[in-house]
């Protein structure tokens, strides 16, 4: 995924008081031809809603100036400072272009791909669902058209993607009638071709170490001393027990991990490429904005989100959960640590009491912040759990963001805890990713290969994807981190079974509901939220 904070802060095409259809294109454009590399990637540089002259929200504690830092950067653990990165993963353009008209859009869709389109929003600002028809010869808004459809009454319509959250439209999405003049959709549109962009199967990355000291842009520094141990990320049973947890917890006293079939195994097997389709939502970054020791809500989110994706059979838009909203409601840790069953304990124990689940990161983005951490802006939020903090939108310019009585969100109907190598292999075959502890300190530096230091330790939590073979060293485990695209191989790293004390604790959870097109279950919300507003007393959303 690309990053639109590096273009609100480096761009100059725009801001958060609007832009240009084409503008980003020529941008990005440009800088791949004067500097070889292109648009930064949103796991170094997350969208922040902000820009220079935006004085919203946190946007005045925050620099969006044009530098390294605010280009791609890593935020090291615990205390150490967030740096500019010289290498990062990016895209480039080769061409662009702008076309109008019905035929012209149609072709340039249909040959390669979605389109960029200038739209009149008036009468989007409260849609549901349906076919939008209007005349209008004015633009105020930039939307992305993705293909088109026949209706039997209307005509020819344009399935158009919006940017306001999967709780508006249809999820997200709006179907707009073709023809002259029809909320002007078909007067401005832009086009572009990617010329590269970094990838695994590219293998075209340089791995950054998780500090950035291997990859400093030239007005970056950081001292260099003797790595200490890692501050551990983990809580200890005490700690998990203390915030009203179960220890190790299991929701059923005969768990369905028991029941699954115990059979002969691949030697690989991923489900990053599963015959060739790849079942694994998008890569995170916990570093930024700034550092969060939140790897607990990374690992055991990431994993719950992919089986949501195997569910969907790799079908549909990915749907992203909120680790912002287990960061302020959950309780199952902090910025400084947490637990990762105590996660799936947590949203089980809601889904169970209100129907809802976790929020989607739509509507609750990950900040970075808890309420006991005060590093970078983290001390100018409120990261208490209220509405606005479960789920939220912003209206258009000057009207107050609001907190969301309904919103889309997932829920759990199993989860447990397992450990060593049969179980692990026996939940990741049958069902999907799991949350697993691992000793990190070993993998501070790394840039590639398998991973084979042992430890008795803990002080991190990964996804397990799955597993291969090796020649020399035999099985390792494919393993998904939380330290961005820039690190280790694309985001991943390979551990060597019985290394890193990465088979000692293990949980999985298995997804109950969620809200998806094919479902039919979402709940449309206005743009400005004005019909799902909740009450700041609407204890049921706030469950803890």
């Amino acid at each position: 995924m690309l990053s639109v904070q590096h273009m609100l802060n480096c761009g100059n095409v725009g801001s958060c008081h609007g832009g240009t259809v084409d503008g980003p294109y020529q941008w990005i454009h440009e800088i791949s031809k004067r500097t070889g590399s292109g648009i930064s990637y949103v796991t170094a540089q997350p969208y922040l809603a902000c820009s220079e002259e935006n004085r919203d929200g946190l946007c005045p504690h925050i620099d969006t100036s044009c530098k390294a830092e605010n280009v791609a950067r890593t935020c090291g653990t615990f205390g150490e400072p967030c740096v500019g990165l010289s290498h990062y993963p990016n895209a480039t353009i080769s061409d662009y272009g702008s076309v109008s008209g019905q035929n012209a859009m149609q072709k340039e869709i249909f040959n390669r791909g979605p389109i960029a389109c200038g739209i009149d929003a008036n009468s989007l600002r409260d849609y549901e669902t349906g076919i939008v028809k209007g005349f209008s010869i004015l633009q105020d808004h930039v939307i992305s058209v993705v293909g088109w459809g026949t209706d039997s009454e209307e005509g020819l319509y344009w399935i158009v993607r919006n940017s306001w959250g999967e709780y508006w439209g249809e999820n997200g999405y709006v179907r707009v009638k073709a023809g002259w003049r029809s909320l002007a959709i078909e007067e401005s549109c832009a086009w572009a071709v990617p010329t590269d962009f970094t990838a695994v199967e590219k293998k075209n990355q340089f791995p950054c170490h998780e500090d950035g000291k291997n990859c400093l842009s030239k007005e970056s520094s950081l001292k260099v001393t003797k790595q200490q141990k890692r501050k551990s990320e983990v809580l200890s049973k005490e700690e998990v027990e203390a915030r009203g947890f179960v220890w190790k917890a299991n929701s059923s006293a005969q768990s369905s991990h028991d029941l699954l079939e115990d059979v002969d195994y691949p030697e690989e097997f991923s489900w990053l490429n599963q015959n060739g389709t790849n079942y694994l939502t998008m890569m995170l970054n916990q570093h930024i904005p700034q550092y969060c020791g939140s790897c607990w809500a990374h690992g055991a989110i990431s994993a719950l989100q992919d089986r949501i994706k195997i569910a969907r059979k790799a079908k549909g838009i990915d749907i992203q959960l909120s680790i912002q909203h287990v960061l302020n409601c959950g309780n199952a840790g902090s910025c400084n640590g947490g637990d990762g069953n105590a996660v799936y304990q947590w949203i089980k124990g809601i889904g169970d009491k209100t129907g809802s689940g976790v929020a989607y990161t739509t509507g609750q983005p990950y900040m970075a912040c808890s309420k006991d951490n005060h590093d970078g802006f983290c001390s100018k939020g409120d990261w208490t759990c209220t509405p606005l903090n479960v789920q939220r939108t912003c209206g258009t310019f000057g009207e107050a963001c609001v907190g969301l009585s309904h919103y889309p969100n997932a829920t759990i109907a199993e989860f447990g805890s397992i450990q060593g190598k049969d179980a692990m292999m026996k939940e990741i075959f049958h069902r999907g990713p799991i949350a697993c502890d691992v000793d990190a300190n070993p993998l501070r530096d790394y840039e590639g290969g398998i991973a084979t230091d042992k430890s008795t330790d803990v002080d991190h939590i990964i996804s397990i994807v799955g597993w291969g073979t090796d020649a020399k060293l035999g099985m390792y485990w494919i393993v998904r981190n939380s330290w961005g695209q820039y690190w280790g191989e694309g985001g991943f790293f390979r551990a060597q079974v019985g290394s890193l004390n990465i088979e000692s604790n293990c949980v999985w959870a298995t997804p109950k509901d969620f809200t998806a097109p094919e479902r039919n279950n979402q709940y449309h919300c206005y743009e400005d939220g004005s019909n799902c507003k909740s009450s700041e007393s609407d204890e049921s959303l706030l469950v803890i």
